[in-house]
């Protein structure tokens, strides 16, 4: 898992922002990778977004020091939109089938 933290600015700073830092602070260039879960964390609105890609393995979503959470969603809620083929999704021991263009809702502390 990668996690590209982005840190708040003030709103007033990004109106003095070209182009090339307005990319910089705000673009996701690179949303999914095979076999990788690639997150961005934005403390601008302080959500999680990203893509996971597996192809030949199986991917855990899992906490980290920069989420302050041992296990994802100990602090959060998530939804999904499935946009690839279908696939699992395993959810405290539960798995779900999922296929194209289905959707998921997970709560808090799941």
């Amino acid at each position: 898992m990668k996690l590209d933290v982005r840190y708040a600015n003030h709103p007033d700073d990004s109106k003095k922002y070209d182009t090339e830092l307005l990319r910089h602070h705000y673009l996701i260039e690179k949303v999914f990778e095979p076999d990788d879960i690639l997150l961005t964390y934005s403390h601008q609105d302080r959500i999680i977004a990203g893509g996971i890609m597996p192809v030949n393995m199986t991917l855990k979503l899992e906490g980290s020091s920069e989420m302050r959470a041992k296990y994802f969603l100990e602090r959060r809620e998530m939804g999904f939109i499935n946009i690839g083929g279908e696939g699992k999704v395993k959810i405290d021991g539960k798995t779900y089938d999922i296929k194209h263009k289905d959707g998921m809702y997970i709560g808090l502390g799941v």
